[in-house]
C-alpha cells in the first residue's frame, strides 16, 4: 500500500474541532481527517483508525502513533495496514506528521509505550493453525524512532 509521506500539520481547531473549556480535557476529537491525509489511499475505503497518544489527555500528549485499516481494492474484505508517527505540539495542539512506521502487521492496537530510543504496541496476529479470518494471537512490536522500523519483540 503506498504511502505519500510529508509534513503534515494540522491545529485541531481547523478540523472544527472545538472542545469545551470544562470536563473534556480528556476528550480527543475526531482525528479521522488527519489520520487520513497521510496514511488512506482513499478514505470511502478506510474500515477503521486509531490514534494511540502518550497520554489520554490533548493539552498533555506529546507524540502518538496512528493506524488506519483500509479495504483492499477487489479483494473479498481484505484490508491493508499504514501506520504512522505523529508529534503533537502545543499551543493547538498542533498535530505533526513524522513519517511511516513499516513491517508491522495486526489488527487492534493498544498499549502503545513511548520511550525516548523506541515505540512499542501490541496489535492481535494470527498464531500458527489460525485460519487467517480470526487471530487469536498477539505481537508486541517496538518501532525504532530513527528508522520507524519495527521488529517483534515477542508473539504468543
Amino acid at each position: 500500500m503506498p504511502l505519500f509521506p510529508r509534513l503534515f500539520v494540522l491545529p485541531l481547531y481547523a478540523l472544527g474541532a472545538f472542545m469545551p473549556l470544562a470536563g473534556a480535557a480528556q476528550d480527543w476529537p475526531n482525528l479521522d481527517p488527519v489520520l487520513f491525509a497521510q496514511l488512506a489511499n482513499k478514505a470511502e475505503h478506510v474500515e477503521a483508525s486509531f490514534f494511540l497518544p502518550n497520554h489520554s489527555d490533548p493539552t498533555q500528549a506529546t507524540e502518538a502513533l496512528g493506524f488506519v485499516y483500509e479495504w483492499i481494492e477487489g479483494s473479498a474484505g481484505s484490508v491493508g495496514i499504514s501506520v504512522g508517527r505523529y508529534a503533537i505540539a502545543h499551543p493547538g495542539p498542533q498535530i505533526n506528521y513524522l513519517g511511516p512506521v513499516s513491517k508491522i502487521w495486526g489488527h487492534g492496537p493498544r498499549d502503545a509505550a513511548f520511550y525516548p530510543d523506541r515505540i512499542e504496541v501490541t496489535l492481535t496476529t494470527a498464531k500458527e493453525n489460525d485460519p487467517r479470518c480470526c487471530p487469536t494471537g498477539e505481537t508486541r512490536y517496538t518501532i525504532d524512532r530513527t528508522t520507524g522500523t519495527a521488529s517483534k519483540l515477542w508473539s504468543r
